[in-house]
């Protein structure tokens, strides 16, 4: 997205030399190319912010230190900076609706980024863009930097355990306990509420044609959001990881975008018979051991590297590219019954 001839401020005093087109010939063929096209204008904003943080007011530290209503912020009611508690977007304030800081933008903050340009349903969610960059930032980086980012003091992981009723510490459980293998959430305000018809949005998640979810109100599986919330996806732990006795793991599938507009799994046959030195398994391990790296791939007499970073497939003798999806095996609350019949009546 950094090609995009965008400002992040239409507000200046002198006429901007930039675009402000979003439609304009460099951006439609940018955004057709990265698959963004069907975007609106507040769902690209929504994204360049979420993969851009550098186009977000910061948030002031000052006002977080010290006591009084502004902390020890010495502009006080002048600070350009936005007034909020930092434990809070970062999801870990203990203090609730008791804390003395902010946990969403008042007056005096929302008067200042409107004549900034924000829009006031991006002002108004702020607090969850924050949170959700930040969350963004932490899974980027645990595979790399273990030692410096903290555990978090509940995992995003649905507990195996559970499905079968031998979860040995019930209640106090760091991982999550639900009746399916995944789970969807939408960010509401400061709580993640679990979304209706999850089925049918994992259904056509795991679909990698797909780019959002069917409905009135679809999900981006791009920007993970739905309108201007963020959205997160939960689920067991991946397949690759665990013995493969262990059943409901998360069995993810690997796809490369084919000639004609299909999707190809790696390591299965295309339409000319021909298959992938790599296969999902492969390259799943891989990925959870390095998210950021490179993998070289044979296809008959041709080679390309796979980048995790941005998801493309290259052959740099040809100077191609294709999209890389990664998208888990469908599995049904029929099949969750099957495989755990002991908690099937309770479903």
């Amino acid at each position: 997205m950094a090609g995009l001839e965008l400002t992040p401020n239409g507000n200046l005093v002198k006429p901007c030399r930039s675009s402000h087109d979003l439609r304009s010939d460099h951006n439609s063929r940018l955004l057709k190319e990265c698959s963004l096209q069907q975007l609106n204008e507040d769902e690209l904003f929504l994204l360049l912010l979420l993969n851009d943080p550098a186009l977000l007011p910061e948030v002031c530290v000052h006002y977080n230190k010290g006591s009084g209503p502004h902390g020890c912020c010495s502009f006080q009611g002048d600070c350009t900076k936005v007034h909020l508690c930092q434990h809070f977007v970062q999801g870990d304030c203990i203090f609730g609706k008791k804390c003395k800081r902010l946990h969403a933008v008042d007056e005096h903050g929302r008067h200042m980024l409107e004549e900034r340009g924000l829009s006031c349903d991006i002002i108004h969610n702020l607090p969850s863009i924050y949170s959700n960059i930040h969350q963004l930032r932490a899974a980027s980086t645990s595979t790399t930097s273990m030692d410096i980012v903290p555990e978090p003091s509940h995992s995003l992981e649905i507990c195996l355990h559970f499905f079968r009723n031998r979860c040995k510490f019930q209640d106090s459980c760091l991982q999550v306990h639900f009746h399916l293998p995944y789970k969807w959430e939408v960010l509401d305000g400061s709580t993640w509420t679990e979304l209706q018809n999850i089925e049918d949005i994992e259904r056509d998640f795991c679909d990698p044609s797909r780019t959002e979810s069917a409905g009135v109100q679809t999900i981006d599986f791009i920007t993970m959001t739905r309108g201007m919330q963020p959205v997160r996806r939960l689920s067991t732990v991946s397949s690759v990881k665990k013995p493969l006795y262990y059943t409901l793991t998360t069995k993810w599938l690997w796809y490369y975008k084919g000639d004609h507009g299909n999707w190809v799994e790696y390591g299965e046959l295309d339409e000319k018979l021909r298959s992938t030195s790599e296969t999902s398994c492969t390259l799943e391990k891989k990925y959870l051991s390095d998210r950021r790296a490179k993998v070289r791939v044979v296809k008959g007499y041709r080679e390309y590297i796979i980048s995790f970073k941005d998801m493309y497939q290259r052959n740099h003798k040809h100077n191609t590219k294709r999209k890389v999806r990664r998208r888990p095996r469908f599995v049904s609350r029929e099949e969750v019954e099957r495989q755990v019949p002991v908690l099937g009546s309770q479903m």
